[in-house]
């Protein structure tokens, strides 16, 4: 039988049997797809395991798109799309303009999602620079210290900027990310280690 959540109640949709087995086929994808999402997670999820539920993926796939045709169809998108998950599944066909299938997604062959490594240390103030924007989206002197072990005064000397500039409210103030009182915004542009201009 086929269910669905609507608040805190289940709820039994009125189905025909085409529909039915359409939708209980799509949820089986989807449980696949979940279960390969998070062993691509787990960093100690070996290759072999991974291959072992992309294969699972792909004989379920290659059941149902024989019989139901594409998950982007018009017919699976009636019978699913008020799913959540409805559109992660539309993400294994990869469409051409036409909507015919070119091909299957990455999912299905390859190792697509790792798990998010968190750097706690770089050599240089250039890196350290270059993780602060990436990761407070400003110029976090503290953090950078942290990273590097230097003191900010030191990271200042090494990225050619001057220390009393620093220690000043507009220094502060360009250091937190914000633009000095007096000075526009003209452009915030970072490329590798560059500044943008104020």
């Amino acid at each position: 039988k086929v269910y669905y959540r609507e608040n805190s109640r289940m709820v039994r949709p009125e189905l025909n049997e085409t529909a039915k087995a359409r939708v209980m086929g799509m949820v089986e994808l989807r449980d696949c797809v979940q279960k390969l999402i998070n062993l691509q997670l787990d960093e100690y999820t070996t290759d072999g395991a991974i291959r072992q539920a992309q294969t699972e993926l792909n004989r379920l796939y290659d059941a149902f798109s024989a019989k139901y045709g594409l998950i982007n169809s018009r017919g699976n998108s009636l019978a699913f799309a008020e799913d959540s998950s409805y559109y992660l599944l539309c993400s294994l066909e990869v469409i051409d303009e036409d909507g015919k299938l070119e091909r299957k997604a990455d999912m299905f062959t390859k190792r697509t999602i790792r798990q998010r490594k968190i750097v706690t240390s770089v050599d240089t103030a250039s890196e350290a620079l270059s993780l602060s924007i990436a990761e407070k989206a400003r110029v976090d002197m503290g953090y950078m210290a942290s990273l590097t072990g230097k003191t900010p005064e030191a990271l200042a000397d090494e990225l050619g900027l001057e220390r009393e500039f620093l220690t000043s409210p507009a220094g502060i103030d360009l250091l937190v990310g914000r633009a000095p009182d007096g000075l526009r915004t003209t452009a915030q542009v970072y490329a590798g280690h560059q500044f943008g201009v104020y």
